[in-house]
């Protein structure tokens, strides 16, 4: 954590004004970086599920202080390019402050991009520090990548990730949830002309959880000598279109999960819209609508402190809408309200959050 202070600091020091850039070599053409600071946000929520309970009795309510913000920067040399970025957040509770955490992430991106080609490596270190165990754990994520976008109007794009979750709570139950994913995708893009799109994308996800599967027989539960593992097909269609003065975006989403512990498999589909519509200058509307069905092959282990299955949506909006508007050159406010579902540890439940938020960003 001290490091992560370090760095911030480093970068505070070194990027006193927007857009500073300096080249490293006489060949300006050639060789250059910059480092800029993204725009600093602060606002305030309120939440009435903060515990996350599938049940209405037991819901928490609270209001939150947050914050955020980053700095990155950037390098190119003929056809080498490479991002280094550092952004910190912050949540605040005003009753229950055992829920406060900090957001620590760092990402680096190595390109090379030699005519259609583009070869990539993208590394993220997303360290979250709380007092409650579920805000307490870091995620490390590389991705390997190619894109491919020849004369025409279609590009291609595969790649390879390996994500790891962590939990600092030594506990059975929480070490539990540590998960590793492997997974790779393809996706087609087509541009029809500078208003709409479409983009086709398949992956395929091996998920291994720190935890032994359970089999049922004849309604005894027993542990397997294998780890619980999830493998998880997806099949995702976007549009992005621009419409009736509304900039949207479509997506048709159908997910299947097969997992060695019982009671995991499943099938999700969802749809979702949303759109922009900026009815004035420096005023705009953000609306979003999400519907969400999941679907199990037989009811799942009435266990405790079990994910249930794949799809873990944590912030998954059912229904949201959001208002923008610029307050001068460089301010901007929003306030937006929001319903999200996400799966709950306990079977055949989920919870329910409604959240109002209010924010000021600022540019530099």
């Amino acid at each position: 954590m001290k490091k992560l202070w370090i760095l911030l600091i480093v970068f505070a020091v070194l990027i006193p004004i927007k857009g500073w850039t300096q080249d490293l070599s006489p060949h300006s053409e050639d060789v250059s970086w910059e480092l800029n600071l993204d725009p600093a946000t602060a606002g305030f929520r309120y939440d009435d599920n903060v515990y996350r309970s599938p049940l209405d009795a037991d819901r928490l309510t609270d209001g939150i202080v947050s914050g955020d913000w980053g700095g990155v920067a950037k390098a190119s040399y003929d056809i080498f390019k490479a991002h280094l970025g550092y952004h910190l957040g912050d949540d605040q509770y005003l009753n229950y402050t055992e829920l406060n955490n900090l957001k620590n992430d760092i990402d680096l991106l190595f390109a090379l991009e030699p005519f259609e080609w583009s070869f990539y490596y993208k590394f993220d270190y997303f360290l979250r520090a709380s007092q409650y165990y579920d805000f307490n754990y870091f995620d490390v994520d590389s991705v390997l990548g190619v894109r491919w976008t020849p004369a025409g109007a279609y590009a291609y794009e595969v790649q390879y990730r390996n994500l790891t979750r962590q939990y600092f709570d030594t506990d059975p139950s929480v070490w539990s949830k540590n998960f590793v994913d492997q997974s790779g995708s393809l996706s087609v893009q087509r541009e029809i002309d500078d208003r709409f799109s479409l983009k086709l994308l398949g992956s395929y996800t091996n998920r291994e959880f720190n935890r032994y599967a359970v089999s049922d027989d004849g309604g005894v539960l027993s542990s397997l000598n294998d780890l619980q593992n999830d493998n998880t097909w997806k099949f995702l269609l976007n549009a992005h279109v621009y419409f009736a003065s509304i900039l949207q975006d479509i997506n048709i989403e159908g997910q299947r999960t097969d997992s060695n512990s019982y009671g995991f498999s499943n099938w999700v589909e969802s749809f979702s819209w949303a759109g922009v519509i900026k009815p004035s200058s420096g005023f705009y509307l953000q609306l979003f609508f999400r519907l969400y069905l999941k679907y199990y092959d037989q009811n799942p282990l009435n266990l405790p402190d079990l994910q249930l299955g794949f799809v873990d949506e944590d912030s998954q909006d059912l229904l949201a809408v959001k208002a923008n508007w610029d307050l001068d050159s460089d301010w901007v406010g929003s306030i937006g309200v929001s319903r999200i579902r996400s799966e709950s540890d306990q079977p055949n439940a989920y919870y329910i959050k409604d959240i109002i938020s209010g924010q000021i960003r600022r540019s530099f």
